[in-house]
């Protein structure tokens, strides 16, 4: 009789949850919710608004209100992050250039296809990642990030050189303009969130009306 009350008390007793199982587990996102596109999200927006060496891999788990080892599932580093929000920002600026683009236009419209399309990149935050600091990177990030920019660059010279062939446009070195264009528009990346809320379009005629008006023949 002992022995049997002894078996009733010993399945009658709780069973133990171990550290870490669902039972203990904090409150977050449901599994399968977060992907390499929400944390990129969150991740740009904070690098955008805290600025990228302020932003630590802590700081985006707690916004995702997932754990920091959840992140390496998606992402080997903080690093990552960044070149994958520069890579994605990349190939969607070519997908709206070729949206748009006809090599049959003179090069004064093919500049202006350029800028509106530069201009409704970078009001993302995931995509506006294409102009980051390349000084906080590692040598390899930023030989990667410098490529981008560099295709970005040789992409609007090329644009320019044919305005000035075409005779659409006239200016001494497309080099200078392409710079001073650059500048103009990757500030808009530093502009106070009042700002950011003007309409991509009105933003990038002022900016078309002010470039194409100075290097345009009348």
């Amino acid at each position: 009789m002992a022995e049997a009350s002894k078996k009733t008390g010993a399945a009658s007793t709780p069973t133990q949850k171990r550290p870490g199982s669902a039972a203990t587990a904090r409150p977050g996102r449901k599994r399968g919710s977060v992907n390499k596109e929400v944390i990129m999200a969150v991740a740009s927006s904070m690098f955008r608004e805290r600025g990228y060496d302020r932003t630590s891999l802590d700081d985006i788990a707690a916004g995702l209100s997932i754990t920091k080892p959840s992140l390496y599932y998606h992402f080997a580093s903080k690093e990552d992050i960044l070149l994958e929000c520069i890579a994605r920002g990349y190939i969607l600026f070519q997908q709206k250039i070729a949206d748009r683009d006809d090599i049959r236009l003179p090069g004064r419209e093919r500049v202006r296809i350029f800028i509106e399309c530069y201009v409704d990149l970078l009001q993302d935050n995931v995509l506006s990642m294409i102009v980051a600091d390349e000084r906080v990177m590692s040598d390899a990030g930023k030989a990667k990030s410098r490529n981008y920019k560099r295709m970005l660059n040789r992409d609007l010279l090329d644009r320019l050189e044919l305005g000035r062939k075409d005779g659409s446009l006239a200016f001494d070195d497309a080099r200078i303009i392409s710079f001073g264009i650059f500048g103009m528009v990757n500030w808009m990346t530093h502009w106070q969130s009042a700002a950011l809320l003007i309409e991509p379009r009105t933003v990038s005629d002022q900016f078309v009306a002010m470039i194409l008006d100075g290097i345009g023949k009348p």
